[in-house]
């Protein structure tokens, strides 16, 4: 005897549609491109996206939007390849009360119309495939797989997705790109080359090295375009680090330099040695490393030790009387 309880019926009628082998793809391009390149420091791969989707089925519809206007050329032709119908919508430009532009896409509109247009003109097809990891789409989820009955997956890259979105849809299946350890590699040993070619007081900043660092790296393993997303996700992955320092102009900067700890950079310059000993145009005062600095100085200057410089210890600005202070420490 079949269960007849809603519960079965509701988990069965999805699975039902779902057999015959068809999706339907539909791809947040800007979303998804942009995400990638931040997370990954790379373009996304529209072959990966099309092999994903052939895991579910067949895809019957597949359509990537955005304004490609703002993206590079070969992007189209990256889609054409895998199969994805391109769905081109002009960003909307407008200018506020103070003259400054406003942007505002159409595509997200005509992404979330479309995909309940195909729902309903296409029952046949029981499972969705959503490139995107945009909260605002959740009613348009939930219309799919409450009222529609069809199964939903999410496809977003990790840490740019929405966890509503995911707990809505109820499947995520992330899109992760496997990290070339030769891509970070070359690039640790190009910032190193230029680092070493900064003229006599010029130190190393993260704009500085956003701008110039392509001049130091093969496109074929990074393109420019990608490099200020490598630097961030170094940045994120403590390859490069942040201090402040004065420059031969006696301005105070924020530096970003190799972590000469980090198990990469040893790897890539392995004269480091744990310790950052390369030539940097810079006086040592300025940008190297105290070879004698490590955690016990900050503990030693915590417990109020005076250094060679004569400063106060801890227990003269307690008050207590010269010779006892000396007698401390002697």
């Amino acid at each position: 005897m079949t269960d007849q309880t809603p519960g079965a019926m509701t988990a069965a009628r999805p699975m039902a549609q779902s057999g015959n082998g068809e999706v339907a793809v539909f791809v947040d391009f800007e979303n998804i491109r942009y995400s990638t390149i931040n997370s990954f420091g790379r373009e996304p791969d529209p072959i990966t996206w099309r092999d994903k989707a052939l895991k579910y089925g067949l895809m019957a519809v597949a359509r990537a939007y955005a304004d490609f206007d703002q993206h590079p050329p070969q992007a189209r032709n990256r889609l054409d390849v895998a199969g994805f119908e391109a769905q081109h919508y002009p960003a909307k430009r407008t200018n506020d009360s103070q003259g400054r532009e406003k942007i505002v896409s159409r595509s997200d509109l005509n992404f979330a119309i479309d995909i309940i247009n195909t729902a309903l003109a296409r029952p046949d097809i029981g499972t969705f495939l959503l490139f995107t990891g945009d909260k605002d789409f959740i009613r348009v989820v939930t219309t799919l797989r409450n009222r529609l009955g069809k199964r939903v997956v999410i496809c977003g890259v990790p840490g740019s997705v929405s966890p509503d979105l995911v707990a809505a849809a109820g499947e995520e299946d992330a899109l992760v790109m496997a990290q070339s350890p030769d891509v970070d590699i070359a690039v640790i040993q190009a910032i190193d080359a230029y680092v070493k070619q900064l003229h006599a007081g010029f130190v190393p900043t993260q704009s500085h090295m956003s701008r110039t660092l392509w001049r130091f790296v093969d496109r074929g393993l990074l393109p420019s375009e990608h490099i200020e997303a490598k630097i961030m996700e170094f940045l994120r992955k403590g390859i490069l680090t942040k201090r402040q320092t004065i420059n031969g102009q006696n301005q105070e900067l924020v530096t970003t330099e190799l972590n000469p700890d980090h198990p990469l950079v040893i790897q890539a310059l392995p004269e480091y040695g744990g310790e950052y000993t390369g030539e940097t145009g810079v006086d040592d005062d300025e940008f190297e490393f105290d070879d004698e600095f490590d955690d016990d100085d900050i503990e030693l200057e915590d417990e109020g030790e005076f250094d060679d410089a004569g400063e106060e210890t801890e227990d003269e600005r307690a008050g207590l009387p010269e010779h006892q202070t000396q007698t401390s420490y002697s």
